[in-house]
């Protein structure tokens, strides 16, 4: 895989209750998520119902965001997250691996060393530095320091918030996935990589608008599954198939080659259903998205999607009035 590539592949362009009480129900009581398996509690906030007219769009629901200083390690690599995941990139990709191969043909000098090969970005930077101001060269020259957090952000149909700000609150919403093409080999002795779909599984940390300038970007920065232990990582349910994910073993993301950030277009919400026989494992639930005003939130059922291993979905309908068995959310 060349240098540029990552794990989560390219995904899109740059600039861009009341509570109820409930009761028990024989039908969730007899259901798959009862007694030995997983137990589940949503409850409506207390307030205005968020529609999906103020969520598809993309924007904070904070009054007024906190300063917010990258360190050295999430700069560049909020830097080279949001740079890939522009559709401009591509070609200019194609260009580096070309520069890259007349490296490498030139040879060693007549003092017997090679110059050392520019890292894509510092490449990049040179190419474009005699070129006029364009939203794509603010990207390659990268974001400001100084960024703006937030605590609660709507993207794609669903409100995220940060774990912080969930301290409170009966509902959590800061579970997130993300579909991404992966390049790996199916086996140890194959030299060929494959493509593949896959999701991966977090809880967003942080949410932050970079500035570029001339246009903002909001990026997650997210603490990930390691869904590549399929034994203390991230599991399927033979029985059952659905998937379950540990919250006690995270990516590392101390290093500028690790990938801790996604865009906020990218982001779909997930919740974590927590597993009363294993300490740290929850089971995964797909977030529906936000009701529309032709929608009755408080007389219609929520429905939610149980995720399972062939990225298909179980749904279970959440009953009017359910059985309050589990307190804790992540």
């Amino acid at each position: 895989m060349s240098q540029i590539q990552n794990k989560f592949g390219k995904v899109s362009d740059t600039p861009e209750g009341r509570k109820k009480k409930r009761k028990r129900t024989k039908e969730l009581e007899n259901s798959a998520f009862s007694k030995d398996s997983i137990f589940f509690t949503i409850h409506y906030r207390i307030g205005r119902v968020i529609m999906n007219e103020d969520i598809e769009s993309g924007h904070p629901m904070d009054k007024k965001g906190k300063q917010y200083v990258l360190p050295n390690i999430e700069y560049p690599q909020v830097s080279k997250w949001v740079l890939t995941h522009s559709l401009k990139n591509a070609e200019w990709e194609e260009k580096y691996q070309v520069y890259l191969q007349s490296h490498k043909s030139r040879g060693k000098n007549r003092w017997g060393s090679q110059a050392k090969e520019l890292d894509y970005i510092r490449w990049l930077r040179l190419q474009l530095q005699n070129e006029k101001v364009s939203p794509f060269k603010r990207i390659v020259d990268g974001p400001s320091f100084t960024a703006v957090s937030y605590n609660r952000y709507t993207a794609n149909g669903y409100v995220f918030y940060t774990p912080d700000s969930e301290s409170t609150t009966t509902t959590k919403n800061s579970g997130v996935s993300m579909k991404a093409v992966t390049s790996f080999r199916a086996s140890t002795k194959d030299r060929n990589l494959v493509d593949d779909e896959v999701t991966y599984y977090g809880v967003v940390k942080r949410i932050l608008e970079l500035d570029y300038v001339e246009f903002k970007q909001t990026v997650f920065y997210c603490d990930w599954v390691r869904i590549e232990d399929k034994t203390n990582g991230c599991t399927v349910d033979p029985d059952m198939n659905l998937v379950f994910v540990n919250l006690g073993r995270f990516m590392r993301n101390t290093s500028e080659v690790d990938e801790p950030f996604i865009l906020a277009s990218e982001a779909k919400q997930v919740f974590y259903c927590r597993d009363l026989s294993r300490d740290n494992w929850h089971v995964v639930l797909d977030a529906p998205k936000r009701l529309s005003q032709e929608i009755d939130a408080y007389k219609d059922s929520l429905v939610f999607e149980a995720r399972t291993s062939a990225n298909d979905s179980s749904s279970t309908t959440l009953f009017e009035d359910i059985l309050e068995i589990a307190e804790d959310w992540i």
